[in-house]
Parts: structure tokens; C-alpha cells; sequence
């Protein structure tokens, strides 16, 4: 496209600056999870590890994602309201965004993506639950695979390039915790991240 207007073949229009800017947009985030992975494998990105208040953290990545796609509702519940977890806030901001990316890119307009997180015994979960198509049994088993992208019936033209969910497990690794995909009835999928209270 760019190359059509260098010499001058297309007409210069706000359409063809938007689709230029979102496919620039789809390459910095490619490169940046290629960059964090990279990071991740060669153990080059320590953990930050403390106690930290989760609300503001799971409320930030919302707010975030409620920019890039105001047509689904995101909602947040953390019981209770002032509940810690241990480990880094930021890479479990990071966990939290890429989860979110990943519900709302199949969650149909009008839907709503539910983030929820509650103590349990040992620790905290946080849950990501889209009203997406589901996920199949093979699919589940393999989402959390580098560049694996899953059936059609949960492929976008303007999906990932399947590094998010990677990223994500490989984060939650680090924590010493566990992350998981359910299917969500009567549709839809749950990501799962369960992690680990901090030793004292």
C-alpha cells in the first residue's frame, strides 16, 4: 500500500492512513512480544516480585482495553475488594492485558468480557471469561503454544500471530503458578491463572 502511493498508483485517503496505521500498529506488537519472549528464554526479565494490590492492577488492563475496543463491555470484580497477591505487578498486568486482547478480539459487539479474581487456599485466581465460540478439547491443550493459532472457529483476520498466550504461560511459570483455558457454557472459554502466595 505504501509502495502504491509512493508512486502515486492509489489516492492518499483516511481510510488507507487507518489501515496503514493498524497494520504498523499489528507489527510494533509483534515485535515487542517477540522482544519479551526473547527476554523470557534467555532469563534476561527478573521478576519484580512484592505483595501488591490486585484491583488496580486487573482495573489498569481494563481501562486499557476498553480504549482499543469500546464496543464490549469489560467488567471487573475482585473479592475481597482489597485483596493482595504476591509476585510482579507488572508482568501480571502483562498476563492480564494479553488474556483481555485475547476474549475481546471473539467476543461479538455488544458482549461483555468478565475479569474476576478471589482468594483460594493457597494463593489467588484470576479469571478471564469471554461470550466467545468456545474452544474445542485439542484447541485447550495447545493454545498456550508459541505461534499456535487455534481452529477456525476462533481465527480473526486481525488475530495475533499467537504469542500473547505464550507469553502468559510463561509468565505465570515463573510465579510458580498455572494458567489453564475451560470451556464456558453455555459458550464461550475461561483462562485461568492461579498463582501461588509468596513464601515469608
Amino acid at each position: 500500500m505504501l509502495e502504491n502511493l509512493v508512486d502515486g498508483v492509489q489516492e492518499i485517503t483516511p481510510e488507507t492512513l487507518r489501515v496503514m496505521l493498524r497494520q504498523v500498529e499489528r507489527l510494533g506488537a509483534l515485535v515487542s512480544q517477540l522482544l519479551d519472549l526473547s527476554r523470557l528464554e534467555s532469563g534476561a526479565m527478573p521478576l519484580q516480585r512484592r505483595p501488591f494490590h490486585l484491583r488496580p492492577v486487573l482495573e489498569d488492563a481494563a481501562n486499557e482495553s476498553r480504549m482499543h475496543t469500546p464496543e464490549v463491555e469489560v467488567a471487573v470484580a475482585v473479592e475481597p475488594m482489597g485483596m493482595q497477591a504476591d509476585g510482579d505487578p507488572d508482568r501480571v498486568h502483562q498476563v492480564v492485558a494479553n488474556l483481555l486482547d485475547n476474549a475481546l478480539r471473539y467476543t461479538p459487539r455488544g458482549g461483555t468480557v468478565e475479569v474476576e479474581a478471589q482468594r483460594v487456599r493457597g494463593g489467588v485466581t484470576i479469571e478471564v471469561r469471554d461470550e466467545g465460540p468456545g474452544i474445542s478439547e485439542e484447541d485447550s491443550s495447545r493454545i498456550f503454544e508459541r505461534f499456535y493459532r487455534a481452529d477456525a472457529a476462533r481465527s480473526s483476520e486481525d488475530g495475533g500471530a499467537g504469542l500473547g498466550l505464550a507469553i502468559a504461560r510463561w509468565i505465570v511459570d515463573l510465579h510458580g503458578g498455572r494458567i489453564h483455558a475451560e470451556r464456558r457454557e453455555p459458550h464461550g472459554c475461561r483462562m485461568v491463572v492461579e498463582l501461588p502466595a509468596g513464601k515469608r
